[in-house]
């Protein structure tokens, strides 16, 4: 009699058995809690052209993308926002991007403004809206007994923002107007060549190390 009581089952009102089935049911809640949080989506803008400085946004520039972001929190921009009127961004972002919040400011904030320049012969085929080029001046001839003035960089990682080739009968590149992002403190060089008596022309410059999208 006594052997069948040591071996009897225990009851539910063990406190170990009611233990266990506490933490059985905890783990089968924070699974399901974390499959649904892997699963959920986030709408924000990403970008459907490249961004460039001193653009003024549109919604035409951008487009709705559904990422798996549990929280966000303010790094990107939701889709449920507006872009406010007369936005731009701080730096080149290229398009398929996310857009962070940080990215964008007003026009007017920005330390520099975009500026047409009419460049002289055939443009680097890389170049294009998004690209960056460095801007050179050549002051022209005047007469025969002028030894020329060796060409000048005016401008240094300027960001296109639109480009017009000019392509002659034969193909050969007649010229371009490029307009770029130029810097504050590059303005008066680049307005001094532009009074017709130097001849611009660009080239393609390196991509930028560190893109906006990374800064937080």
């Amino acid at each position: 009699m006594e052997l069948s009581k040591r071996i009897r089952r225990p009851k539910w009102t063990d406190a170990r058995l009611l233990v266990g089935a506490v933490l059985v049911v905890a783990a089968m809640v924070a699974t399901y809690l974390l499959i649904n949080a892997a699963n959920a989506t986030t709408r924000v803008w990403a970008t459907a052209t490249p961004l460039v400085p001193g653009q003024v946004l549109t919604a035409e520039d951008l487009t709705v993308a559904e990422v798996n972001l549990a929280d966000i929190g303010e790094k990107y921009l939701a889709a449920g926002s507006g872009v406010p009127e007369g936005t731009s961004v701080r730096a080149v972002i290229a398009a398929g991007e996310l857009l962070p919040a940080s990215a964008l400011a007003p026009v007017a904030d920005l330390e520099g403004r975009i500026v047409a320049i009419d460049v002289a012969g055939s443009v680097p085929s890389v170049v294009d809206t998004g690209s960056l080029v460095d801007v050179w001046a050549q002051p022209e001839s005047q007469g025969l007994d002028d030894e020329g003035i060796d060409p000048k960089q005016i401008v240094a990682s300027a960001p296109v923002s639109n480009i017009s080739r000019e392509v002659g009968s034969f193909g050969v590149g007649d010229g371009a107007r490029i307009e770029v992002f130029v810097a504050s403190s590059e303005l008066s060089d680049v307005l001094g060549a532009l009074d017709g008596s130097s001849v611009l022309s660009v080239v393609g410059a390196p991509a930028q190390v560190e893109a906006e999208s990374e800064q937080s």
